[in-house]
């Protein structure tokens, strides 16, 4: 039988995920995460640390790939990648460690791709916003079945938020504010127009996935548990209400927050909560599988097709 990896370089982290083709669907055979931020500290300049150890994280997974027995590796880049000046610094970096060139998915690209594993794992139909919020990136996308019907991809991320606004610990009320006005100027105009055309909304990534095992309390991590869990808007709301108080130190200590992810993550839910005030909907159903499940899917009816 096939098998088939993918490994994702995001803004916060370097991600792996091995399949296995059963008859028209995949069996899931090994899946990896560390927090790498390539889209640390630089807006438009990848930092040569960040490099380094984001190249290092992905020759570890396509060694991981190689030994699982996978025929073939997909391995590309996100937002913090797509927008770096030298862009072409860390994929020569990389092309040296794997032999293999990484791909640099546009907005529309991965918006596609993370819509594509959301939807078929989570077997909607009905029309749904689909919302993923990235280190460095936001994807919005409208859809029906396994039908993309709008998408747009927004410079939102939970990464540069945070190192633009989130200056205080705690956060200052003035801070929260003016990051939250910023990140609902630039969904409104993606998301009100879809307010009448949705019956529910899911929430991809790893601030969807962090709510969930927050709100569950998940020590260790449970993504059985994570998988089609419903976030109500209230429990959110209750939820940035309490942690927002907390300096870092504190959030970090939180049953379901990772350590690592604890800077970043009140910018990643305020984006949520933001989206769901526009488009109106009681809450949202997390999906843990995503761009990468989308990837292997994609390869999959590629290379059925040819």
């Amino acid at each position: 039988m096939v098998r088939l990896a993918a490994i994702d370089i995001g803004t916060n982290s370097t991600r792996l995920l091995v399949a296995m083709e059963v008859n028209a669907s995949l069996e899931f055979i090994h899946q990896d995460i560390v927090t790498t931020r390539l889209g640390l500290g630089s807006k438009d300049c990848l930092l040569p640390q960040a490099m380094d150890r984001t190249a290092a994280a992905v020759t570890e997974f396509y060694r991981q790939a190689k030994d699982l027995g996978a025929d073939v590796i997909r391995v590309f880049g996100t937002s913090a990648l797509r927008e770096a000046a030298n862009q072409k610094d860390f994929l020569a970096l990389v092309t040296g460690e794997i032999g293999q060139k990484p791909e640099v998915l546009s907005g529309e690209q991965e918006a596609r791709l993370t819509y594509l594993g959301a939807i078929r794992a989570l077997r909607l139909n009905d029309r749904v916003v689909l919302i993923d919020v990235g280190g460095g990136s936001t994807e919005i996308i409208w859809g029906q079945g396994k039908k993309v019907l709008s998408l747009a991809s927004l410079r939102l991320g939970a990464v540069h938020l945070t190192e633009k606004y989130l200056r205080s610990d705690p956060p200052a009320a003035a801070e929260w504010d003016e990051m939250v006005n910023h990140i609902e100027l630039q969904l409104h105009p993606e998301l009100l127009p879809l307010r009448e055309k949705a019956s529910a909304a899911v929430a991809v990534g790893g601030t969807a996935t962090t709510v969930a095992a927050m709100l569950l309390k998940l020590v260790p991590y449970d993504g059985e548990k994570v998988q089609g869990y419903f976030v109500p808007d209230s429990r959110l709301h209750n939820l940035i209400k309490s942690v927002s108080l907390l300096p870092l130190d504190k959030r970090r200590q939180l049953p379901g927050l990772q350590p690592e992810r604890a800077d970043i993550i009140l910018a990643g839910v305020a984006i949520l909560s933001s989206a769901l005030k526009i488009i109106d909907l009681p809450g949202f159903t997390v999906s843990e599988a995503d761009l990468l499940l989308g990837s292997l899917y994609d390869m999959q009816a590629y290379r059925g097709s040819a």
